[in-house]
């Protein structure tokens, strides 16, 4: 038998099918808001389970997406943005997106399942507020569709 304070058990986790649904919901709020995203979807450790980038979006704009969900799922909160806000300072915060795991730019948002976090969306291509809308649009298709 094992001892149990070597476990962990009943650990929620995200699968693909619920990772497909974020996706698609933020692709839709994407579309109606007229901004072509680039959006992806990991798991708790920050890999890669759904990924779009949509006609149109900045290509710049696909690490920045993947890097904005891995932050919020590794860091277990929402990515905000940090540097002031200005021009120079953006610019600076995409460039260490492109060539980090964590950033402060946002549009990177965790999910929440029974206060455990089991995965993030990160979106880019838009402003920062069209970023996170389309981040919440997608996390609450799936929060409609798992109370099912």
């Amino acid at each position: 038998m094992i001892d149990e304070s070597f476990v962990i058990r009943n650990n929620v986790k995200l699968s693909t099918k619920g990772s497909h649904v974020i996706l698609h919901a933020a692709e839709k709020e994407a579309a109606r808001l007229g901004v072509p995203q680039c959006i992806a979807v990991v798991d708790e450790g920050g890999y890669l389970l759904a990924f779009s980038r949509m006609d149109g979006a900045r290509i710049g704009s696909v690490q920045i997406s993947i890097t904005k969900a891995t932050s919020a799922a590794t860091r277990k909160r929402p990515t905000e943005e940090e540097g002031g806000g200005d021009a120079l300072s953006s610019v600076r915060l995409a460039l260490a997106a492109r060539s980090s795991r964590l950033t402060g730019i946002k549009g990177g948002v965790p999910i929440i399942v029974d206060d455990q976090v089991i995965g993030a969306i990160g979106v880019s291509s838009g402003t920062s507020d069209e970023d996170y809308q389309v981040c919440q649009a997608g996390i609450a298709a799936f929060m409609d569709g798992a109370k099912r």
